[in-house]
């Protein structure tokens, strides 16, 4: 048997119910209107009013989505994340470290610029500590499965 559409659905339970339009309107706080174009076809209504008529319906046309699968990211999507992780305080240190070895900047010029390498040492430090994490936690996670 061929399966029906959602028009053809709604049509058999309202029959089956002995329900008006204006009656499955009101159930679900649309308009007449909007029941006839679902049961011409014209429209489709909105996901909602359509789980609100899939409870109404007891139909299937509403199914909850699986529950996705936990893939782990590619192996070249990790790499870049990595070099992406370790590269960009890598790189923000050239600035603060030309300002701290050069003698033609003041004092308080230095001092900021041991600030910022503080920083971007500390970001580094827990970049580090996040991708080796993960990488342990990935590796457990398949070693379970």
């Amino acid at each position: 048997m061929a399966a029906m559409s959602l028009g053809e659905a709604i049509v058999a339970y309202r029959q089956d119910h002995h329900l008006t339009q204006e009656d499955l309107a009101s159930q679900l706080f649309v308009t007449r209107q909007a029941v006839s174009a679902w049961e011409q076809g014209k429209t489709w209504p909105d996901p909602e009013i359509l789980a609100n008529l899939n409870t109404l319906m007891a139909s299937d046309f509403v199914k909850p989505a699986p529950p996705e699968a936990d893939v782990p990211p590619s192996d070249a999507v990790t790499i870049l994340l990595i070099m992406v992780a370790i590269l960009v305080p890598v790189i923000g240190l050239a600035g603060p470290l030309v300002v701290l070895f050069n003698r033609r900047f003041p004092r308080w010029s230095k001092i900021t610029a041991g600030v910022v390498i503080g920083v971007e040492v500390l970001i580094l430090v827990v970049m580090i500590l996040i991708v080796l994490l993960s990488a342990f936690t990935v590796t457990s996670t398949h070693t379970t499965s």
